[in-house]
C-alpha cells in the first residue's frame, strides 16, 4: 500500500518545484553560464542550503531540464499503425524540431553549449533514450512491413541519426538565425531515412 504523502513532503515537492522553475525561467532568459546558484535563490527567495537540497550543483539544472524535455517530448512522438514508417519518422523529426525551436535560438545555443561545457553527452540523464526507443519502434515497423531492409543494425541507425541531430542543433546554435531549425533539420535528418530503403 502507498503511503500517503504528508504536508512536509507536499511543501517539499512544492519548493522543488519552485527552485526546478526558476532555474529553467532564469536559463532561458540569461544562458546557463550566466546564471549563477545565488540569483536563482534570490529570485526564488529561498536560501542557498535549499537549493543544495534539491540539486548537488548548477549541472542538475541540465539534468532536470533534459527530463522535462523527454517527459515533454513523449507526448508529441505520436506512433500510429496506420502510417508508414518513413512517415512516422518524419513526424517525430518534426515534432522534436518544432518543440526545440519554440524555446529559440539564444536558449537553444546556450543549452548546447551547456552540454559541451558541462561534459554531460555520455550522462545516462541526458541520453536520447526516448528518441532511440521510438526510431527502433519505428525501423522495426518498416522491417516488418517489407519498407525497409536492415541496412545496418538499428544501433547503428540511431548512432547516426544522434550525431547528426546534435550536428544540426550545434549548426543552427553557430548560425545567426539565417535559416529556420525545422527547415535545416528536415533537409538534413529526413534523408536519413532512406538508409533504410530497400
Amino acid at each position: 500500500m502507498e503511503k500517503k504523502p504528508t504536508n512536509r513532503d507536499l511543501q517539499a515537492l512544492e519548493t522543488e518545484k519552485k527552485v526546478t522553475d526558476m532555474a529553467m525561467r532564469l536559463v532561458r532568459e540569461h544562458g546557463y553560464d550566466r546564471v549563477t546558484i545565488s540569483q536563482i535563490c534570490k529570485a526564488c527567495g529561498v536560501a542557498k542550503g535549499t537549493f543544495y537540497s534539491y540539486f548537488t550543483s548548477k549541472k542538475d539544472i541540465l539534468i532536470k531540464l533534459t527530463s522535462r524535455f523527454n517527459k515533454e517530448l513523449s507526448q508529441l512522438f505520436i506512433y500510429d499503425e496506420n502510417l508508414d514508417s518513413v512517415t512516422l519518422y518524419q513526424n517525430a523529426v518534426t515534432s522534436y524540431l518544432n518543440y526545440v525551436s519554440k524555446d529559440g535560438h539564444a536558449f537553444t545555443k546556450s543549452y548546447v553549449k551547456a552540454l559541451i561545457d558541462e561534459e554531460l553527452a555520455t550522462e545516462e540523464n541526458i541520453s536520447l533514450e526516448l528518441q532511440q526507443n521510438f526510431i527502433d519502434k519505428v525501423v522495426c515497423k518498416g522491417l516488418r512491413d517489407g519498407d525497409f531492409q536492415l541496412n545496418m543494425s538499428c544501433a547503428d541507425f540511431f548512432a547516426l541519426f544522434r550525431a547528426t541531430l546534435i550536428g544540426v542543433l550545434t549548426q543552427w546554435s553557430m548560425s545567426k538565425e539565417s535559416e529556420e531549425l525545422i527547415v535545416l533539420g528536415q533537409r538534413v535528418l529526413f534523408p536519413l531515412i532512406n538508409l533504410m530503403k530497400k
